[in-house]
Order: structure tokens, then C-alpha cells, then sequence
């Protein structure tokens, strides 16, 4: 699982710099722009949703302790 959570956020920096580069070149209304944002906020979205996932798996863990 961290191997695919490292790769998650590989994929999440090179869209961050592609959106970046684009966005210098073009405007933010352009196509592309748009596209590589919505793209960029699902890999997002995703990653908050494991981190959850592991936040609330640790914090159950932590009660069957006590």
C-alpha cells in the first residue's frame, strides 16, 4: 500500500508542475488548464480519502489498546 500512496503523490507533484507550466503559457480558462486542474483535484481528492482512511484505521487501533 505505500508503494501505491508514493505513487499517488508522484503523480500529484507532476501534475502540480505540468498544471503550473501550462497555466504560465496559456490562460486559466484554456482547455487544457482546465482539464489538468480537474485531473489534478481528483488525485487529490483521492489522497485525502486514504489519509482518512488511515487516520480513522489508527485512531480505531489506538482504542482497542485502552
Amino acid at each position: 500500500m505505500e508503494c501505491r500512496e508514493e505513487e499517488l503523490f508522484i503523480t500529484i507533484e507532476s501534475l502540480r508542475c505540468q498544471l503550473l507550466e501550462v497555466a504560465q503559457q496559456r490562460s486559466l480558462s484554456d482547455r487544457t488548464v482546465v482539464e489538468l486542474s480537474e485531473r489534478l483535484d481528483s488525485y487529490i481528492l483521492l489522497a485525502q480519502n486514504i489519509m482518512m482512511k488511515n487516520l480513522r484505521s489508527r485512531k480505531n487501533q489506538l482504542q482497542a489498546y485502552r
